[in-house]
């Protein structure tokens, strides 16, 4: 499990590999944030992934609401959660039609992965292009309205 933010102005990502998905995990992954974010304020976009909600992970959050301000996407739009493309993008060029010999190579080939996009917005333009993510949501707002 990954979980992870891209900076919108930069392109640096900032990430956590889990062994599962959970609150404590989350949590982790929220610390990594502050760390890199030391001294400025996170806009973090989440979708509604049970985790984000935990007890634990909402006190967390309540605890460093001045420093993380969470916006949260409607339930069931992945489309509108940019990492997604992310992880998406990953999949289909880096791990797809691989077998890899041990959960450690595969993880090494993320990392690879990230490294040669870290930072670069124009390697990252699958992320910031939003006209055809715009283009579905009006079609799928055009249809639950008739």
């Amino acid at each position: 499990m990954i979980y992870g933010g891209v900076d919108y102005k930069t392109a640096r990502l900032t990430y956590t590999v889990a062994a599962t998905k959970c609150g404590a995990e989350f949590i982790v992954f929220l610390t990594a944030l502050l760390a890199a974010y030391a001294g400025r304020r996170i806009c973090l976009v989440c979708d509604n992934g049970r985790f984000h909600h935990a007890q634990a992970v909402q006190a967390f959050l309540n605890a460093h609401r001045h420093q993380i301000r969470v916006y949260w996407l409607p339930p069931y739009c992945p489309s509108l959660n940019l990492i997604e493309r992310l992880w998406g993008h990953l999949k289909r060029t880096i791990l797809a039609n691989v077998l890899y010999s041990t959960l450690a190579d595969l993880v090494r080939a993320f990392h690879q992965g990230v490294r040669a996009l870290d930072g670069d917005r124009s390697a990252m333009a699958f992320m910031f292009n939003h006209d055809e993510m715009t283009r579905k949501f009006a079609t799928k707002l055009r249809r639950k309205a008739a």
